[in-house]
């Protein structure tokens, strides 16, 4: 049976992406061996953004902490602030763009887990 598993972000090793963000991957096979969900949480950089993309098999959560900002998707524009949460389904166009003046910071949740957070 699988037992209880504890991860503390200041533990975890930040990957830099482009644009330029962060993203710490918390919750993965490769972290603590879940098989049916991911999480982690992401930092993006004023003026930054996440660039448009889509997960063909994957339901994707967020949820925003901190910061401005607009979630885009093909037919609407959603305004980001804390205590947002987004469901965006398998196979939608998204992006995140900061249009503030201070890290937009949210939550992220995989299921399944992407091809990257498996070992």
């Amino acid at each position: 049976m699988p037992e209880l598993k504890v991860v503390n972000i200041k533990d975890v090793k930040g990957e830099r992406r482009d644009p330029p963000r962060m993203s710490w991957v918390l919750v993965s096979e490769k972290t603590v061996g879940a098989q049916n969900l991911a999480m982690g949480v992401n930092e993006t950089y004023p003026g930054g953004m996440v660039p448009e993309h889509k997960h063909d098999k994957e339901e994707e959560v967020m949820f925003f902490l901190a910061g401005r900002g607009t979630f885009v998707t093909e037919d609407r524009e959603i305004p980001l602030e804390p205590g947002v949460c987004i469901y965006n389904p398998p196979g939608k166009l998204h992006k995140i763009i900061n249009t503030g003046d201070e890290i937009l910071r949210f939550v992220w949740i995989y299921s399944p887990p992407l091809a990257s957070h498996r070992k």
